[in-house]
Formats: C-alpha cells, structure tokens, sequence
C-alpha cells in the first residue's frame, strides 16, 4: 500500500489512490520519522488502523476530524489543506508545473483554482518595486551606467 524511502519519497499504490493511479509523494523531512513509527506500530499493510493495529479505518475522514479535535482546530478539512499547500508554495515562488506534480492535480488549470495568493504577499510584491528589489527598464541613478553602454542598432 505505501512504501517510504530513506529520501523522504512515499509511494501511495494504485489501488489506494484516489486516481487509481501509484505515484510517488514528496514528504518533508520532519513527516518521515513519525510516518515510520506509525508503519512499524500498524500490525497490518495499512498505515492508518484502529487502536488494535490491525483493522481497517471505515473512514479517513473520521480520523481526520478526530486528529483535528485533538489539536484543537475547527474549520480544517482536507481540501482547506490542499488550499493551504497550493498557496504557500505559490508564495514561496515555486513554479505551477512543479505544485502541480506536488499536488497530483492533472492540469495547470486546477492549480490556478487552488493557489491563491494572499492581500499581504500581493502587497509585498508592489513594495518591492519601490525598494529597488525588482529590476526596472527605467531609469535610475543605479543603472544609469548600465543604460549609457548599451549601444543603439538602427536598421
């Protein structure tokens, strides 16, 4: 079902993905330990299992809503997380080819409806024009020299 590998890679098989499709997950660093741990608790192929290590979950969703209880957190669902990833990578200025293999979604299409950019990130962005952060093609006392070399082809 899931294989984890020395350089935080996770496989999901085929018959446990939502695509029915294997593919290989990135993971950071900080999940594989405790991923591990779990893998070796599970008396069975699954990862996810009741109390007892070896039956079967009826419901991700049902764990999922109970780890969120546990941690005290209200609103979180998977598809805010999806939300959530697709963003920050986003602000984190990782291209949409790359989110998208992340995130497992088939087209640049649905990542545009999943990575939105915060107010404050947008603002940032605006500021950095104004300090200089940001190339600019007009001139300013700090490429002015650059602009004189460059040599004009009439044709």
């Amino acid at each position: 079902m899931y294989a984890l590998y020395s350089r935080n890679w996770l496989t999901v098989q085929a018959d446990h993905a939502k695509n029915a499709e294997t593919k290989n997950v990135a993971i950071l660093p900080d999940l594989a330990e405790p991923l591990r741990a779990q893998m070796e608790r599970s008396k069975s192929e699954r990862v996810f299992v009741k109390k007892d290590g070896v039956s079967r979950l009826r419901s991700n969703k049902t764990a999922f809503m109970a780890a969120c209880r546990r941690a005290k957190l209200s609103g979180v669902t998977p598809h805010v997380l999806r939300y959530t990833f697709a963003s920050r990578l986003a602000m984190a200025g990782t291209d949409l080819k790359t989110i998208q293999e992340l995130g497992g979604w088939r087209s640049i299409k649905m990542v545009e409806r999943y990575a939105h950019l915060r107010d404050e990130h947008k603002r940032a962005a605006i500021e950095g024009l104004s300090r200089g952060k940001m190339d600019t093609v007009f001139p300013t006392s700090e490429n002015i020299e650059n602009l004189q070399s460059l040599q004009v082809v009439e044709k």
